[in-house]
């Protein structure tokens, strides 16, 4: 069995372990952006060489992919096919969920193809499902041999797990935040319920206070028109009590009447007491004068 040692000196073996290792260490440290990608994608050419590469991002809601960043230019091909998850080969290997690595076309060969670069297209994947597509290209024909396509693929397993973790946590953030404004939501209609509720009760009571008030208050001021109709009979001071009963049953009337016309309830400190509140009766009724 042929072991990585064997194919190059084991100072090579050991830095590429600590590339790897330092490409895991910014996946999992710096947040994701076109500056950490670009981070990344340094320590990659210094893994295995490349001119090109460029990060497709899969966009669930278009079931397509996205161009998120490029190093040079973009590396796909054939555009003018389309699959299901996008164009070109990076949208082939996308839906297939596997890895397509193509040789390079040497230009001084007898051939009449074109020449074209080595290209290595890579899905990202978590427990099979598709994160994005990892492309590179090299101008050199057989740039993407297997022991660096293994590399890359090494790498992109990185890349895939932290992509899948950024994009979990800005969906649960996401989720979270639509969460706190349903709750805030919930708690703003559950004060407009109570206090409609409260201000039900209240205009309920007020009216059973009015009825129950009115009539007894109504014998008083009867009453007292009659004392103030035998005022012949009667001394002055009397009179003065009778005025007095008078005018104390038309405030009566005038709060039970106000009662009636409360339409919001607005407190204020009890005169008395700092600590309790109270009703005020001529703004909850709408008298914004008093």
């Amino acid at each position: 069995m042929t072991t990585v040692t064997e194919k190059e000196p084991i100072t090579r073996f050991w830095t590429n372990i600590s590339l790897i290792a330092d490409i895991a260490r910014i996946l999992r440290e710096k947040p994701a952006g076109r500056s950490s990608v670009l981070e990344v994608f340094e320590l990659i050419e210094r893994l295995v060489p490349f001119d090109a590469a460029t990060l497709f991002l899969y966009n669930k809601k278009k079931d397509a992919l996205d161009e998120v960043v490029s190093r040079g230019r973009t590396v796909n091909i054939l555009n003018f096919l389309h699959f299901g998850m996008g164009t070109g080969l990076a949208g082939w290997a996308a839906e297939q969920k596997r890895t397509l690595v193509i040789p390079g076309h040497d230009p001084d060969s007898d051939s009449v193809q074109a020449h074209h670069d080595s290209i290595v297209i890579l899905p990202l994947l978590v427990a099979g499902e598709l994160i994005g597509v990892l492309c590179y290209s090299h101008r050199d024909k057989d740039a993407f041999d297997e022991h660096r396509r293994k590399l890359l693929e090494i790498v992109a397993d990185h890349v895939a797990i932290s992509l899948e973790r950024i994009i979990h946590q800005k969906d649960l953030e996401r989720k979270n935040q639509a969460l706190s404004r349903a709750l805030e939501e919930l708690q703003e209609a559950q004060s407009h319920a109570i206090a409609r509720d409260k201000l039900q009760a209240v205009s309920e009571l007020a009216a059973s206070v009015n009825h129950e008030i009115n009539n007894p208050l109504s014998a008083i001021v009867g009453n007292a028109h009659m004392i103030e109709m035998e005022a012949a009979g009667v001394t002055p001071a009397v009179l003065d009590r009778v005025n007095a009963i008078v005018e104390s049953a038309r405030r009566i009337s005038l709060v039970t009447h106000k009662l009636l016309k409360i339409d919001r309830l607005v407190s204020q400190n009890y005169p008395d007491d700092a600590a309790e509140t109270m009703h005020d009766l001529d703004k909850s009724a709408g008298d914004k004068e008093c």
